[in-house]
């Protein structure tokens, strides 16, 4: 049986060029759009591969979350950081045959890579303004 034709309507030619700052910035904006939509897979795995293209020093969501001094109180900082990247990781690498995903976790995954970006669009903006409003809710 013959394949139809293809409804997609893509340049072949066409390219794109990016700076990593320029990538990681997309790639969070295409998160908080995944997240608006529900698809909080999408969104987790977008900004998390965000996050781990920028390297920065300073103030940043991970870095802090990281050595919490409550969590630290009930965890090994290993422990720790295997349960603040259970979702991504299993969205990455697989593991255990299927895993629930809240638009919380999405949601802490977009601002940790938000963190890290020292320019934010006004989507950014907006999430946070969200993301504050909301979190006593997620």
């Amino acid at each position: 049986m013959p394949l139809p034709e293809s409804p997609l309507q893509i340049d072949i030619d066409a390219s794109l060029f990016l700076t990593l700052h320029k990538a990681a910035t997309r790639q969070v904006d295409a998160a908080i759009d995944a997240l608006q939509a529900g698809d909080f897979d999408v969104a987790l795995t977008l900004a998390g591969a965000a996050e781990g293209m920028i390297e920065r020093t300073g103030h940043r969501m991970f870095g802090w979350l990281k050595l919490h001094p409550k969590a630290m109180e009930r965890f090994t900082q290993r422990e720790w950081i295997t349960i603040l990247n259970t979702e991504r990781d299993w969205l990455k690498h697989g593991g255990q045959p299927s895993m629930q995903i809240s638009v919380a976790e999405a949601a802490f995954m977009i601002a940790r890579a938000a963190s890290k970006l020292e320019d934010w669009t006004p989507k950014m903006v907006a999430f946070k303004i969200w993301l504050l409003a909301n979190l006593d809710r997620i």
